[in-house]
């Protein structure tokens, strides 16, 4: 599916155009439960998911529903990839039932896969999907498709005719797509599956927090998408019913074969063109609508926080569980102080290499439930700047970095500091990283002399004592950076972050950022680094993207940390909003731990211009001081 962006003031068209948006969407606020399981993304994974729910004590050995008044509740993508979707969809319809008369409920919300099997988009759904679904598709229905696909493709019978059709359309399809239309036994359940629910302090959604969920009313939000889901099914249905548009065709080639269809015919099918066409806009199909957004999870806390505040105080609620993006580590982890929970593991594992898991939520306590294993915290998501082999974190890798073999040294042509890529091996594992051993003072002198050469300086030591500093603050935007001698030359070694694009590459070949993450958000963290650091440096080259995701890099910080109390003189124009967290933790340096972390790269007076520059930062971009709550008072 080709996923398309939707501009707010389309959003707020459509919002109040006028068509039927009477909805069956269940209930989507409750009480606070006791209990609550929550399990990701299942993908057709059925023995992953039964396994999963006998470990929590949902079910009982017959699969009967054995949790009492626990809720559970599915962060959507029961279907697609892995071959048992339509057992995993009776299973969950039967507990739903099962449940509630015990007192307790399953809440089941809408995914981007069940989505895309209501609006026919079939390009993850495998074969045993339509075969699950072939005892109930008649030779007669199959000979009567063939026969409308011939006249349509313009073709004869023929041997090589009859394959293609099979091709297309294997056993069980028209079963398969009559079970999951708007009035089918899987797609009416799957038009009544809310995009959030609010359990107590809590709110539950597929992909992730998004513009449109801070800006309308939770109701309206509940409803709102399945019945563009709806309306956008129905429209696409009846056209293929007409003949106007073949059985099998995507999004935005149905948009573009209605577009004709507005002026032809009768007005029945011309309002379902132009039915079709409007609903293709919604955020239930764009990238930056709940059902597919990945920002929540990839993109900076410190900017992505202020959207996901918005969100859970438009919610009334605390924190946000989410699924749709698995985690690296196929573990169950947190971000933003816990105001998010990422649930997806990759059940799936022939797809994700993932596994089973479920987050629990009782007495206000949050624990990760994996089978055989004890019930484990949530942690935080381990810090990964840069692609690197396996799961490696930023602490392994340091000391990969500090202690593996050198195994070739390559000089680089670009840089005045004449830098080398380093191949280092250990234990099968291969990391390339970038050497640099320039360092012209501050290193003789005192005072006044000291100070004038630290403004002048050009060293290595900075490269180290910014790597330190940027995980101080939380940024996670410098890759991971060590003091290594390499023949019998001092210098620092910070991680080779791969194939990326610089921002001069950008600027010159008209790049398009394809990220999930905006560049302006992200260029909103370099600003404050480097007006804390005081780089001078920054430049067009030096700013690094990942070739694939556009996520930011920095790199090159040998001169920094001058002196100065004022900003670069390219930053003075700048305005940024520094979120509370992000504030937070600049409040809490001080001198003494500066001086832990940095002091053996960086002078006591640099140490005292950071915080000076960091006051200064607070005054100009932090939130007011009464919101930064305990640090505030520090």
């Amino acid at each position: 599916m080709r996923l398309h962006r939707v501009t707010l003031g389309l959003v707020l068209l459509l919002a109040l155009a006028p068509v039927d948006r009477a909805s069956a969407v269940a209930q989507w606020r409750w009480p606070q439960p006791e209990r609550i399981v929550t399990i990701g993304d299942v993908h057709g994974a059925w023995d992953e998911l039964v396994l999963i729910l006998r470990e929590t004590n949902l079910v009982d050995e017959n699969l009967a529903w054995a949790g009492g008044k626990a809720h559970l509740v599915s962060l959507g993508d029961l279907v697609d990839r892995g071959p048992r979707s339509r057992d995993v969809l009776d299973l969950m319809m039967r507990l739903q039932t099962e449940a509630a008369v015990a007192g307790g409920a399953v809440h089941v919300l809408l995914g981007n896969h069940e989505a895309m099997l209501v609006s026919g988009e079939l390009e993850y759904t495998v074969a045993d999907d339509f075969a699950a679904f072939a005892d109930e598709e008649t030779n007669g229905q199959r000979s009567k498709a063939y026969q409308a696909w011939l006249k349509a493709n313009g073709r004869e019978p023929s041997g090589k005719a009859r394959s293609e059709f099979k091709k297309n359309f294997p056993r069980g399809y028209f079963a398969h797509r009559a079970a999951f239309a708007p009035e089918g036994r899987y797609g009416r359940w799957i038009l009544e599956r809310p995009v959030i629910a609010v359990l107590g302090d809590t709110a539950f959604t597929h992909g992730g927090a998004t513009d449109q969920m801070g800006g309308l009313q939770p109701e309206a939000l509940a409803t709102w998408l399945p019945d563009d889901l709806k309306q956008y099914a129905r429209a696409r249905n009846r056209l293929i019913a007409a003949g106007l548009l073949p059985p099998r065709i995507g999004l935005q080639e149905g948009v573009e074969a209605a577009m004709p269809l507005q002026r032809e015919g009768d007005d029945e099918l011309r309002d379902a063109a132009g039915t079709l066409i409007a609903a293709a806009q919604s955020p239930v199909f764009s990238a930056d609508g709940p059902l597919w957004y990945r920002g929540t999870a990839w993109c900076h806390p410190y900017t992505e926080v202020f959207r996901v505040q918005t969100v859970l105080d438009n919610l009334d609620a605390r924190r946000l569980v989410i699924g749709h993006t698995p985690t690296p580590d196929a573990r169950i982890h947190e971000r933003m102080r816990g105001r998010v929970v990422m649930v997806d593991t990759g059940m799936l594992k022939a797809a994700y290499q993932g596994r089973p898991s479920a987050l629990i939520i009782e007495r206000g306590e949050l624990s990760a439930v994996y089978p055989n294993e004890a019930p484990a915290p949530v942690e935080p998501l381990p810090r990964r700047v840069g692609p690197r082999p396996g799961l490696m974190t930023d602490g392994e890798v340091e000391t990969f970095l500090s202690e593996a073999t050198v195994v070739s040294q390559e000089r680089l042509l670009e840089g005045v500091t004449r830098p080398q890529r380093v191949t280092l091996e250990r234990n099968g594992v291969t990391l390339t990283a970038i050497f640099k051993t320039e360092s012209v003072g501050p290193v003789a002198g005192r005072g006044r002399v000291r100070d004038r050469a630290a403004d002048q300086s050009d060293r290595w030591q900075y490269e180290v004592a910014a790597y330190r500093l940027d995980r101080l603050l939380e940024l996670d935007l410098v890759p991971v950076t060590v003091e290594r001698t390499i023949n019998g030359r001092e210098g620092s070694l910070q991680l080779w972050v791969g194939e990326t694009v610089s921002e001069l590459d950008r600027q010159e070949k008209d790049l398009v950022a394809q990220g999930w993450c905006t560049l302006s958000e992200q260029w909103s963290l370099m600003y404050a680094f480097d007006a804390l650091v005081h780089n001078v440096d920054r430049s067009l080259q030096n700013i690094r993207y990942d070739a694939e995701t556009w996520m930011l890099y920095l790199v090159d910080h040998s001169r920094t940390f001058r002196l100065g109390q004022d900003r670069p003189a390219d930053l003075r124009g700048v305005e940024i909003r520094i979120s509370t967290d992000f504030a937070e933790r600049l409040a809490a340096l001080d001198a003494n731990a500066l001086f832990e972390h940095l002091g053996e790269y960086v002078t006591r007076s640099q140490i005292r211009s950071v915080l000076q520059r960091r006051d200064r930062m607070l005054r100009d971009w932090g939130p007011p001081a009464e919101a930064l709550g305990r640090a505030g008072a520090r």
